[in-house]
């Protein structure tokens, strides 16, 4: 059956993209290409417990699935030793980006989550913030939000909202580090790929971090590969490195994603 190589670490509990591609006849590997490691449980439950984040934050902002799943961790705890404390945050107003992150937070048990597919990107996500009613008379000195983020971020969601006088504050709740193996572990997937199947496969990109190699392996080899991006940052990455996708989702989310290859599928019959 083709194959789907997905870079980026898999999702836990379960992977949507992994579940959508099996479900439609592709087997799917992971080429994880950096390690996310937590900060600890103990400061963001701290956090999590003071005035500042309870009664004065009006919102927070969370659209990585890594801070997601580390908020999550941390939700656990205080369910068993502060249950009222959760009830407080889980309905508080929840900003994220793209259907996927969006169905993870649902799961979770967050009552009041805003943009999901109706936000595609930060840029669109910030948008949304700026314009909703929760902010209508409130002062400025009082626009209080938190932003749940990794240690890297891109600067668009913070610029929009310090430049409309959001009084941001950023908890960061995990780093980044690029793995060691990652080339190895991408010449693994490739070489498990049946040659007959090979024209129908495809190379998924998710973002530019930590792609470095693979770009350079793709460089020398790109005819033999379909090449799928999940969005037009990425796709503007590949685009830079001469590589050029044959599928950019509409949407960052698996069935976007996955209707993408099988509609280029049908057009290059």
């Amino acid at each position: 059956m083709p194959k789907a190589i997905l870079l980026k670490n898999k999702t836990t509990p379960k992977d949507p993209y992994l579940e959508n591609f099996v479900s439609n006849g592709y087997s799917a590997d992971f080429v994880p290409l950096l390690d996310h490691i937590h900060m600890e449980k103990a400061e963001i439950i701290a956090f999590l417990k003071t005035d500042y984040f309870l009664h004065k934050t009006l919102a927070f902002i969370i659209t990585s699935q890594r801070a997601v799943e580390m908020l999550n961790e941390c939700m656990s705890i205080l369910k068993h030793t502060d249950p009222d404390i959760t009830q407080i945050i889980y309905n508080k107003p929840v900003y994220t980006v793209g259907p996927a992150t969006y169905r993870i937070l649902a799961d979770a048990g967050f009552m009041d989550l805003r943009g999901g597919d109706k936000a595609g990107n930060g840029c669109i996500l910030a948008q949304i913030i700026l314009n909703d009613d929760i902010y209508t008379g409130i002062e400025d000195s009082d626009k209080h939000i938190t932003f749940f983020t990794g240690e890297t971020r891109r600067d668009i969601i913070p610029k929009c909202l310090l430049s409309n006088n959001f009084q941001l504050y950023e908890k960061i709740v995990y780093k980044t580090l690029p793995r060691d193996d990652i080339v190895t572990r991408f010449k693994s997937a490739i070489d498990n790929i049946d040659q007959s199947q090979r024209s129908s496969s495809w190379v998924i990109f998710f973002s530019p971090q930590g792609t470095e190699e693979i770009v350079s392996y793709l460089q020398r080899t790109k005819d033999q590969f379909n090449i799928a991006s999940i969005g037009p940052t990425t796709e503007k990455y590949l685009l830079g490195k001469n590589l050029k996708p044959k599928v950019v989702a509409p949407k960052p989310e698996p069935v976007s994603l996955l209707l993408s290859i099988q509609k280029n599928g049908l057009n290059t019959r």
